[in-house]
């Protein structure tokens, strides 16, 4: 019985030094993610040669159902990070997905922005759930609740973000269903 209780008293403290410190960490964390990117750390060459100078969002991107019944739809999208070389790389930071209607009227052919997502690849686990070893891209399972009409034309912009180099920007016009 004391063996009990002894080892209940040992896990609450434990849980009142290690929670609070996991909260910092998760408000750390939180702040680092909203606030602007920090200029890019300057990386030593050649080092910095092997790291994303730009990306690419992949032909095969397209409108998916992800679940079998067809309930969950949205956007699968492939990315691909280029180093100097032109090979692919991995990137850790942040990419950011705005999705737009297509308005051929207008220069950037950007109509009305109709959903952004947020996909952090910064931590390695994180990163290495995305990252596709055979075709060496990052995929993004995009879900979006609204009806995508087969045939709609749709503009997809990238931005990716990093503290270790320059902001990236990708765009893609694709027709949903093909």
């Amino acid at each position: 019985m004391r063996a009990r209780s002894s080892l209940l008293v040992a896990v609450v403290l434990l849980g009142s030094v290690v929670i609070p410190g996991c909260q910092e960490m998760k408000e750390a964390w939180d702040d680092w993610t909203r606030r602007p990117p920090p200029a890019a750390q300057k990386i030593p060459s050649p080092v910095n040669l092997l790291l994303p100078q730009k990306i690419q969002i992949h032909p095969f991107t397209g409108t998916r159902t992800f679940d079998k019944e067809g309930g969950v739809k949205g956007i699968d999208v492939q990315v691909k990070a280029l180093d100097a070389y032109e090979d692919s790389t991995k990137a850790f930071g942040q990419f950011r997905f705005e999705l737009y209607a297509h308005d051929p009227s207008k220069p950037s052919e950007k109509g009305e922005q109709l959903a952004t997502w947020t996909e952090d690849v910064i931590r390695p686990r994180k990163n290495l759930l995305h990252w596709n070893k055979i075709n060496r891209t990052y995929e993004f399972k995009l879900r979006w609740d609204k009806p995508i009409p087969v045939g709609q034309r749709f503009v997809l912009d990238a931005v990716f973000t990093s503290p270790f180099t320059q902001r990236l920007f990708d765009r893609l016009q694709f027709i949903a269903g093909e």
